[in-house]
């Protein structure tokens, strides 16, 4: 049984809509006004709201966003007996789950009431482990609410309490590190050591010693025994970020450990043995690397037990406006600055932007525009050239007259997949068509590339 808020000032589809909930199993709060709502949030623990865009004293997306204050996991469905095709793109934009005619029927509305419902219980396991994360982790940089980041945090949640092998991959800058240690955090492993080491930074000379440790004498330098990270990792988790780099010579004695659970250490004759949990890391294609011969097919395949794609910002972009404020109060506190805010300008410019170097970009713009920004508000002109540059084109599809609208349709179609990072099924929200209408428009597109190609 779920807590659902039905506010609409029409008494007839509150008392239709409430009938038809509690068959179901829910409870149902009825409120007919937006401070009515919003009264009832306070004293209740709302999990979903179906809300009407029109309300007699503000919009339903005001009413959301004040809601979304106090109780900042809760769901919404927007109903509406006439709105236009910007309303409800506004609304799907602020985070609506879904945008409805008055024309519903009410198997319609169970249906999506359902498949809210299950992204709530997402929402929820995200706050417990964000929760559980913060605990460990005095920064709880873990921060989104978008689906494609509530996904990976489901997989976390899954995947962190089982001994297996996890291989993180995603463009850099994605937090894939972030994610290495959730998956620590919320494992049995949580307090033994978590080591990390980026297989990039080290030189191919030194790498051997610095996983597995070297005996005194085993090198020119090595004055004394050291332990290497495995070593060090005994009973824990070991981080191996830009694993792609480790050269070959080194990939086999880290496909043994992963084996055999052993090693010795350079210049050594004692077998070791450890247990450790390893995550691994890399933003290249490990496959197209396998069938280069720079790395070992073997390998690879112990390696990638459990494959999580880290997803990039541009894919997330409803969870940029919450990065974006984490990293505004963080370097605000560190340079001893009043809190600041964003202006919409800015806040918009931030959410059009497709951040090719992903959340470690954006927290450098954030670092700077606190550097720049001379008011309590961080404005547009306080931002990049290039943020700023593309906010004022991201949102637009320019189209010759005369054309097509065939052609005006693939556009659409074509941007609207950019803008969402290529998430389809947001894109057809967006777009206002079904799911299986953008396959089969994708589909159609697709044909006719290939017989203009032939021809």
């Amino acid at each position: 049984m779920s807590e659902i808020l039905v506010v609409d000032d029409d008494a007839n589809t509150r008392e239709a809509l409430a009938g038809s909930l509690k068959k179901i199993g829910h409870q149902v709060f009825l409120a007919g006004a937006g401070a009515e709502a919003l009264e009832l949030v306070r004293q209740q623990p709302v999990e979903l709201a179906i809300i009407d865009l029109k309300l007699p004293d503000m919009e339903g997306t005001d009413l959301f966003e004040a809601m979304r204050i106090i109780r900042p996991y809760t769901i919404a469905i927007m109903i509406s007996a006439r709105a236009t095709v910007d309303e409800a793109v506004s609304a799907l934009k602020l985070g609506i789950y879904d945008f409805i005619t008055k024309d519903f029927r009410m198997q319609e509305i169970r249906k999506v009431v359902n498949k809210a419902l299950e992204t709530q219980q997402l929402l929820q396991e995200n706050q417990k482990l964000r929760q559980a994360l913060q605990e460990r982790l005095a920064s709880g940089r873990i921060i989104g609410r978008s689906q494609a980041f509530l996904k990976i945090i489901h997989q976390v949640n899954k995947i962190a309490p089982l001994r297996s092998t996890v291989l993180l991959t995603g463009e850099s800058g994605v937090g894939k590190e972030l994610i290495a240690e959730a998956i620590h955090y919320g494992s049995p492993r949580r307090d033994k050591p978590l080591v990390k080491v980026n297989c990039g930074a080290l030189p191919e000379g030194l790498i051997e010693s610095e996983l597995f440790g070297h005996e005194k004498g085993a090198f020119t330098g090595a004055h004394q025994q050291r332990k290497g990270r495995f070593e060090l990792a005994d009973g824990g988790t070991i981080f191996l970020d830009e694993v792609a780099e480790m050269p070959l010579s080194t990939q086999v004695k880290l496909l043994r450990v992963l084996q055999e659970g052993e090693f010795e250490r350079v210049g050594g004759a004692r077998t070791l043995k450890v247990d450790v949990r390893l995550v691994a890391a890399t933003n290249q294609n490990l496959e197209d690397m396998v069938a280069a011969g720079v790395f070992r097919k073997d390998l690879f395949y112990r390696l990638n037990v459990i494959h999580l794609e880290v997803p990039p910002l541009r894919a997330r972009d409803e969870d940029i406006p919450l990065l974006a404020q984490h990293f505004l109060d963080k370097f605000c506190l560190e340079n001893e600055r009043p809190p600041m805010g964003f202006s919409p300008e800015a806040l918009k410019a931030l959410k059009n932007y497709l951040w090719p170097g992903n959340v470690r970009e954006l927290e450098n713009v954030v670092e700077r525009a606190v550097a720049l920004c001379t008011g309590s508000t961080v404005g547009l002109d306080d931002l990049p050239d290039e943020v700023r540059q593309q906010s004022q084109t991201e949102d637009h599809i320019v189209v010759q007259v005369g054309a097509s609208m065939e052609e005006i349709e693939r556009l659409a179609i074509r941007q609207t997949l950019k803008k969402t990072g290529g998430d389809k099924e947001v894109a057809a929200r967006i777009l206002g068509i079904g799911l299986a209408t953008l396959y089969r428009r994708l589909k159609e597109m697709e044909h006719k590339e290939v017989t203009v190609e032939e021809s």
